[in-house]
């Protein structure tokens, strides 16, 4: 479960920015909020903004900072980071770009991680964990060439402390520590490795989503699709998934003397079946090719693997754009889908970015809920805060406060005459 992101110096986002998902003490939508141990989230946040304000690089800088995190022990020496910090100011170019994570992991205790890093090396890096009130320390580094400090816990420092020689100046020491079976960092890696996930374009959830639905005996993540598309009121009766399988290549090859045989690859198609009564009122099934349905539908059926593990798995998503090609109530179902606890039982969490307005209201969402992004046009620093920070009443039409521009991150829109 995430309690908080932070991030700084990174694309737009110069000054720290804090994504908090702890809750504070607004006492509206209790069913908004989820426990785990003695933690307490928020189940659902929105972020909105105006188009180049920052939105996308909030979620960006969470995806970097994840991909650096899992395939850091893949990583080869000398390849760059996936790091890009603020470039409107010649100081920031070369300083590190800073990810943190608040969590709480399988083992109920809370986490903080974080770590800084330039392209070519990773300058701090640091993981707590919370026994009591008070954060433990399991190790604390700060990489300087000429005397790197290094601090850690008496129950870590004997297990730790031989792996220091096992990772590179752009390997993260937890990814390194993890894989030579360290104890002490294994729960906080394993939660940054699977307890979140990030989704920037949901074109990219194509082969995965494929693959879950060719994989699925027992037809599970067809049921949660019809689900979804019932609930969206799309006429969609059945799915057919048919799957042929194909070889890249009928021959064999050797390499460093072992014979390599091609893997096979699968073509999937995708029939929906419809319902249709004629004028009699005879109903006749028909089926269409799932390319020949609207964006929308596609977009449901590529969500609806990842949707479903998330919530059976009770982790953490976030998505941009989550309203692309989707009607405002289907993004409200979904998102009330997190909100609730029939459905959502194992306190998964939903992260969005969108435009959609109607989401705007104090009779669905809290305070601390809803969060916005703003570009300084000066300075093209990217600023986050939330609703929360405004004095807003229960009553407030929200939704049209914010068109007013009551709360800033709307796009400033000058008609001039066409000639």
């Amino acid at each position: 479960m995430l309690l908080q992101f932070s991030v700084e110096n990174y694309t737009s986002i110069k000054n720290k920015c804090v994504l908090d998902l702890t809750p504070t003490v607004d006492k509206e939508h209790p069913e908004n909020i989820l426990m785990r141990g003695e933690q307490k989230a928020l189940n659902v946040i929105t972020v909105y903004g105006a188009n180049a304000s920052g939105k996308s690089n909030l979620f960006k800088a969470m995806t970097s900072a994840l991909n650096i995190i899992r395939n850091s022990e893949n990583t080869q020496i000398n390849m760059l980071l996936p790091i890009m910090p603020f470039k409107f100011d010649g100081s920031s170019q070369t300083k590190p770009s800073s990810f943190e994570f608040t969590f709480v992991a399988n083992d109920e205790k809370k986490y903080v991680y974080g770590f800084s890093a330039t392209p070519e090396e990773i300058t701090e890096e640091y993981l707590y964990c919370y026994n009591s009130a008070k954060p433990s320390v399991i190790f604390d580094f700060t990489y300087k060439a000429e005397l790197p400090e290094y601090k850690f816990s008496r129950s870590s420092k004997s297990e730790l402390v031989p792996l220091l020689e096992k990772r590179t100046k752009n390997k993260l020491f937890i990814s390194t520590a993890t894989a030579w079976n360290a104890t002490s960092t294994k729960v906080a890696f394993e939660w940054l490795a699977t307890g979140v996930n990030t989704i920037t374009n949901v074109n990219e959830l194509s082969n995965v989503s494929l693959d879950k639905y060719r994989t699925d005996d027992s037809k599970e993540y067809i049921q949660f699709a019809k689900m979804l598309m019932k609930h969206a009121d799309i006429n969609i009766s059945d799915f057919d998934i048919n799957i042929t399988e194909t070889e890249v290549s009928p021959l064999s090859f050797m390499i460093n003397g072992q014979t390599i045989t091609p893997a096979k690859n699968y073509n999937v198609e995708v029939l929906t079946s419809h319902l249709i009564k004629d004028e009699n009122g005879q109903e006749t099934k028909y089926k269409l090719n799932l390319q020949e349905e609207s964006l929308g539908t596609n977009q449901l059926f590529l969500y609806a693997p990842l949707l479903k593990d998330i919530i059976d798995n009770g982790a953490t998503l976030f998505v941009d754009e989550l309203d692309k090609s989707l009607h405002p109530f289907i993004v409200k179902y979904i998102i009330n889908m997190f909100r609730d606890e029939s459905i959502n039982k194992n306190g998964a969490q939903l992260i969005a970015t969108t435009h959609e307005t109607v989401l705007l209201s104090l009779d669905m969402l809290r305070r601390d809920q809803i969060y916005f992004t703003e570009k300084d046009s000066d300075t093209g620093i990217t600023s986050l805060y939330s609703l929360n920070e405004f004095s807003v009443r229960k009553s407030d039409n929200v939704e049209k406060g914010y068109l007013l521009g009551r709360y800033g991150a709307i796009p400033l829109v000058y008609m001039t005459e066409v000639i």
